[in-house]
């Protein structure tokens, strides 16, 4: 992270004004100190134009993989870019994890197209939540999200829906949001972020709809 800040000419201040957090937790936060949360990841994320890869694995070639999402949505990056392998085998033991504050978790299932979508098994132990101060965050970027055991809350801007295991759920990740877990076993789940560092002028068109999130129910799941 401190490389990337580094190569974007920020320093620590200004990056730590633009994310919302103080200096020194930013400080704690690149020298492996403190874990961030799940808001202030993707705001960090967001800021230095790179994918939660980049900043899981410190790996270059990750960094430098998230200038593809610089330009706006065109027609052609529905085809493999040159040099990308058509296929990526990741397996458990080989994933790579990223352990948030809050008793969050990420799990990178996939890094084959870091500059389209992030594709993680994501865990919420039993009082988790997405951000630390309880507040709701936004960002640029659609979420879909499909449970696998547990139960979780999530409020998008005015509504709350309790996601629980055969649930899945799509949300405008640029209204506020918030996740949690109120339950007393850990909520897992995978999910799709897609069109995070996009900004909300190129972001990939959704269908027209009244809500800003979708809920499909699991039959039997209640």
């Amino acid at each position: 992270m401190r490389r990337e800040r580094e190569r974007h000419g920020l320093s620590l201040r200004e990056l730590a004004r633009r994310v919302g957090v103080s200096p020194s937790m930013l400080s704690q936060v690149e020298t492996g100190r403190t874990q961030p949360s799940v808001s202030t990841i993707y705001s960090i994320a967001t800021e230095l134009g790179v994918s939660i890869d980049a900043l899981v694995s410190g790996e270059e070639d990750a960094a430098d993989g998230a200038e593809l999402a610089a330009g706006p949505v065109r027609e052609d990056l529905a085809v493999m870019p040159e040099g990308i392998p058509a296929s990526h085998l990741v397996r458990p033991e080989d994933r790579r994890k990223l352990e948030l504050e809050s008793g969050v978790t990420w799990e990178l299932l996939s890094d084959l197209l870091p500059h389209l979508v992030d594709f993680m098994l994501v865990t919420y132990e039993p009082g988790g939540r997405s951000s630390s101060s309880g507040k709701l965050t936004r960002h640029s970027g659609t979420e879909f999200a499909y449970m696998l055991r547990g139960s979780l809350k999530i409020q998008v801007g005015f509504e709350t829906y309790v996601l629980r295991t055969g649930d899945s759920m799509a949300f405008d990740s640029s209204e506020p949001h918030l996740l949690m877990n109120e339950g007393t076993e850990p909520a897992v789940g995978i999910w799709f972020v897609l069109g995070r560092r996009q900004g909300a002028e190129t972001r990939v068109p959704r269908v027209s709809r009244d809500e800003s999130a979708t809920v499909l129910r699991y039959p039997g799941s209640r």
